[in-house]
């Protein structure tokens, strides 16, 4: 179980994975195929990971070859590999279709036997086609027999694979990121991997200017898991709530059975001291945890936590690392050596064994939700596994998801509370601007006149403030205001997001791009203007008011790199004033000199049509107000349209509890959950009517099979993304598991025979 393995399939030969034990068939009519060969690589699951995928496949409705492509770590498994072999040259005209250039390279120039895609790096390759054209070139040859293909099995993409380090060198360089890199590196005082100075904010461009000065050399050499030596700082001692939480959690786990509790603690409380006292615990006592967090650029800020309590121990798994360096962290859990693994969603299938205790950090995040085949959700996946290896789970929030909150108040899971910050400072004070006010006495700015004075007052005492608002770009749109003619995406129905800086209008989803026009495209008048607001325009505008003020911008269009996170965040800790940013700022950042955090345009994304719009609402107000006043008191400010919604009220109290009351109330009358259970069928296809028929029909045919209601087909709140037409059917039951046995027998058979439209199944989103 859990051999990798080549077997025939049809006339071609693939990689397959052995799932179960072997037993003798009797199958005269048919006869079996036998497995060609075991091939000589690590198992790719052990049983803990065959379970979860089985889980996962079950509850997710997906194949168990779809689940196991979560589970395995893809770098370390083998690729069938084809190649083009050729034979011998053909005479002079035979292959008149395809150009002399071409047939010279492929009998001159390349050897005997290449990959396709080594054909398509040739540059004499380029002169003869595109990438369409020489496929038909090639298939042409392989038809006239001219050519022939093989395949075989690669090697895995973890074999011979080797680190590059850096060291200092003897030359001299000028610039300060170079001489800050310049000095990380010698403060470490031994080889530093690339990928830690990537991770610690230096961009390659960077390093590779200082090692091209010979400021730093760099070489490669075989991975290591030997770390420098870190000296654990003496932890603070626990407060009263943090001791009754670490109480509470060691009494679940005396009882060596599956236990789950939600840890709901205010920004600020010590969630992470206790996550760590509690795992330091189960280490003495020979057991292992693992701690997941929301987001891979959080990781390493939570990492370095717990690299300083349990040194090389433990196993961090983030996007600075290689195939070659998750492999050697996954192998090291297998061979014991691990006793702490620390990453994001796909975390939770490390193969680490005594798992004890496991940790979802912000457990409410929207991120351990995959939205891609399989779509799992990180905090079940984690659930399933505590419950088999009878250990216990822990969800730490600041503002849980309302499901847990209700299961915790229910008394169906644990219930933790701390309501103090650990440093005893009050959350800070909440000030909601009416931004409807601010524009009935004149004022057309995207700050209000409080948010402008409190801004001045911190820069004049050399504070810092953190600036939200969750969209990038300088706008959400640009409308005529001759014609009213509003660009949009030619292939999603969504209009363009102007990106000033750039000159640019963009799509947030496909990212088609066009130049933004100075003339209206429809009416030819110069009437151009932008509406809305993103980071982009907030970071300009505080330029604009503020000539002195240090500003940092944190969003996607800043953080495309490795590092790109934490090179920002250090720059706001060691000179900016203020950071600008979407919801990447509103977690995970203490610093004790802000003590303003204020959310400029809190209405983006509350009115979307998604019953958990105002759920999140909620929290990343609450979440970007809890960066404030961490180690001295401060402030924070709300600017909205919607004064007197529920979630901001509510944010602004600092009041979970009641808001978590209000929309338990609402989501029972309409259905939602956690009153009822949420299927998703999406039905995606080039042709709208096509599309809408398909879900119409799987829709009548649930109609007939369930219980509860079966709602649409209506589109998507986008409705065409990419030129496909989407539409979605809802399902709301209290009997989930015979929702999902209905999805499974009566609507997948008929979508396997669909070949202009594919299903799309979202359990639970």
């Amino acid at each position: 179980m859990g051999d990798v393995v080549r077997v025939a399939l049809g006339s071609r030969d693939v990689v397959a994975f052995d799932v179960s034990p072997g037993r003798e068939v009797e199958r005269p009519d048919s006869p079996l195929k036998p497995v060609e060969e075991r091939l000589d690589v690590p198992r790719a699951f052990d049983e803990t990971g065959l379970h979860l995928a089985r889980f996962i496949a079950n509850h997710y409705i997906c194949t168990l070859g779809e689940a196991l492509d979560a589970v395995v770590l893809a770098g370390a498994i083998p690729r069938m590999r084809e190649w083009i072999v050729r034979g011998n040259a053909p005479a002079a005209g035979r292959f008149a279709k395809v150009p002399a250039r071409f047939l010279r390279l492929i009998w001159e120039e390349l050897p005997e036997r290449f990959a396709f895609d080594a054909l398509l790096r040739h540059p004499e390759a380029r002169r003869s086609g595109d990438r369409g054209a020489l496929l038909r070139y090639v298939q042409t040859l392989v038809r006239g027999g001219a050519l022939r293909r093989e395949r075989s099995v690669g090697e895995a993409r973890t074999r011979e694979y080797r680190i590059r380090v850096l060291e200092p060198g003897d030359n001299a360089i000028k610039g300060k990121k170079a001489a800050a890199l310049i000095e990380f590196v010698r403060d470490r005082g031994a080889p530093v991997p690339r990928a830690e100075a990537l991770l610690a904010g230096f961009s390659n461009a960077v390093i590779g200017r200082a090692v091209a000065a010979r400021a730093l050399n760099e070489r490669e050499v075989a991975p290591s898991r030997e770390r420098a030596a870190v000296i654990p700082p003496q932890p603070p001692p626990a407060t009263a709530e943090q001791q009754r939480a670490l109480e509470t959690i060691s009494a679940m786990l005396d009882a060596r059975s599956f236990g789950e509790t939600l840890v709901y603690g205010v920004t600020g409380s010590g969630k992470t001291y206790v996550y760590i006292e509690t795992i330091k615990r189960i280490v003495r006592e020979g057991g292992r945890a693992m701690v997941l967090v929301p987001e891979i650029s959080l990781t390493p800020q939570t990492a370095r936590q717990f690299e300083a309590a349990f040194g090389e121990r433990v196993a961090v798994l983030h996007s600075a690392l290689s195939e070659r360096e998750r492999f050697d962290a996954w192998q090291a859990c297998v061979a014991g050596e691990i006793d702490v693994v620390v990453g994001a969603r796909s975390a939770v299938f490390a193969p680490l064994q005594n798992v004890r205790l496991l940790v979802v950090d912000e457990a409410h995040e929207s991120s351990y939700k995959q939205d891609s085949v399989p779509r799992y959700h990180a905090v079940a996946a984690a659930r399933e596994r505590m419950r088999l290896e009878g250990g216990v789970l822990v969800l730490g929030s600041a503002t849980p998801s309302v499901e847990s909150f209700a299961a915790a108040t229910g008394g169906k899971i644990g219930l933790i509370v701390l309501r103090e910050r650990a440093t005893n400072l009050p959350l800070p004070a909440v000030t909601i601007v009416d931004l409807s006010q601010e524009f009935d006495s004149g004022n057309r700015g995207i700050f209000s006149a409080a948010l402008v004075q409190a801004v001045a007052d911190r820069l004049q005492r050399e504070e810092k403030c953190v600036l939200l608002v969750n969209r990038r770009g300088s706008a959400g749109f640009v409308l005529c205001r001759s014609c009213g003619t509003v660009p949009e995406c030619p292939r999603c129905s969504v209009s363009l997001a102007s990106h000033r800086s750039e000159g640019l209008l963009r799509c947030h989803y496909c990212d088609y791009q066009i130049a933004i026009p100075k003339r209206c495209p429809q009416c030819s008048m110069e009437t151009i203007r932008e509406f809305g607001v993103g980071t982009e325009r907030v970071a300009e505008e505080v330029a604009r008011l503020f000539p002195r003020a240090r500003v940092v911008r944190m969003d996607s269009d800043t953080t495309t790199h490795i590092g790109d996170h934490a090179r920002l965040l250090r720059a706001f800790d060691e000179e900016g004033d203020v950071l600008v940013g979407t919801q990447m700022v509103a977690k995970g950042l203490d610093y004790p000199t802000v003590t303003l955090a204020a959310v400029v345009a809190a209405d983006i994304g509350l009115h979307l049509p998604d019953f958990r719009a105002a759920e999140r609402s909620f929290s990343l107000i609450a979440q970007v107000c809890g960066r404030s006043g961490r180690a001295r008191p401060g402030e924070a400010i709300v600017q909205t349209y919607s004064p007197e919604h529920p979630a901001i009220v509510f944010a602004a109290r600092h009041d979970y509890d009641g808001f978590a009351a209000n929309e338990l109330e609402e989501r029972a009358l309409l259905g939602f959950p956690p009153s009822r259970r949420l299927i998703y069928l999406g039905v995606i296809g080039r042709s709208r009517t096509r599309a809408h028929d398909a879900a119409a029909r799987y829709a009548d045919v649930l109609r007939d099979a369930l219980e509860g209601e079966v709602l649409g087909p209506s589109p998507y709140p986008v409705a065409r993304v990419n030129a496909e037409w989407r539409f979605r059917v809802a399902i709301k039951t209290g009997k989930p598991a015979a929702a999902r046995a209905a999805i499974r027998e009566r609507v997948l058979p008929a979508a396997r025979s669909e070949r202009e439209t594919r299903l799309a199944i979202n359990v639970d989103p």
